[in-house]
């Protein structure tokens, strides 16, 4: 019984943190419905984001069934307003302290299906302040253009275990019912125009662009990153937190770029 208050607490605290933190979903993307998301492999790793190392603890997988410890506890009727966003998470009890897990050295790594597993896209340090001297809670970045982004919360049993709380929104998800419309052609190649870094990632990762359009990508993350084209072309210098780097796209084609200081970080252009 005390276990599943905990779990309880944990699962209102992350909703407020996903709230107050602005983790939630952009609106104006496509609905994307909660039976349709695919589960996604989770674990505690060594090393730290984006390049973690080897698995020290496996996660229940992440899901719209919300699974505690590998038993789904989401129903399958529906409650309230049809506008929610829909969630993905999970709970899992782990064999560790938490004081062993805040060495500096774990990270909390979400994988994108099994068959895809080295394909990371969520990822969040073990770290940061804590919760009284039992909770911990930490984001979880989006990774590989996932758009897939939330909160974790650790807390520690007291009994050599803790339980590991995750919770994941899909940037573009869109409340409303499940008719509505996607962005127009014509509002997407605008707002393709710029393209963001952040989270070690080019969060419009693929673009879609008329032919004689100038991007920009900004870099608004913590390091640097390059906008270098595959096979050579356009190549931008080190760009440092607050640089941007523009290229005018005058013949039609796909063109497909990456970062030279992280290998996971690709980006496409469609030019027509």
């Amino acid at each position: 019984m005390i276990r599943q208050t905990r779990v309880r607490a944990a699962i209102s605290l992350i909703g407020a943190l996903l709230l107050l933190a602005g983790l939630m979903a952009q609106f104006g993307g496509a609905p994307v419905r909660a039976q349709e998301m695919a589960a996604h492999p989770a674990h505690i790793h060594t090393g730290l984001c984006p390049t973690p190392g080897d698995v020290v603890f496996p996660l229940t997988d992440v899901s719209a069934a919300m699974a505690s410890n590998g038993t789904a506890t989401s129903g399958s009727s529906k409650a309230g307003a049809a506008s929610a966003i829909p969630v993905e998470g999970s709970v899992t009890t782990v064999k560790s302290a938490l004081k062993d897990l805040v060495d500096g050295n774990h990270a909390i790594v979400v994988h994108e299906s099994m068959a895809n597993i080295g394909n990371y896209i969520a990822c969040g340090d073990i770290g940061g302040m804590m919760m009284g001297a039992s909770d911990l809670a930490i984001g979880l970045g989006s990774l590989n253009n996932s758009g897939e982004s939330g909160v974790a919360q650790l807390h520690d049993n007291g009994d050599g275990t803790t339980t590991v709380t995750i919770f994941l929104v899909k940037s573009g998800t869109s409340g409303g019912s499940e008719s509505g419309a996607s962005a127009t052609p014509a509002a997407t190649a605008a707002a393709g125009t710029a393209v963001e870094i952040k989270d070690f990632a080019y969060n419009q990762g693929s673009i879609e662009i008329p032919v004689g359009t100038t991007v920009t990508w900004t870099n608004n993350d913590s390091v640097p990153h390059t906008v270098t084209q595959n096979g050579g072309g356009f190549a931008s210098k080190a760009m440092n937190p607050g640089d941007t780097f523009s290229f005018t796209f005058d013949k039609a084609g796909t063109y497909n770029y990456h970062c030279e200081y992280h290998a996971n970080m690709m980006g496409t252009v469609v030019v027509k």
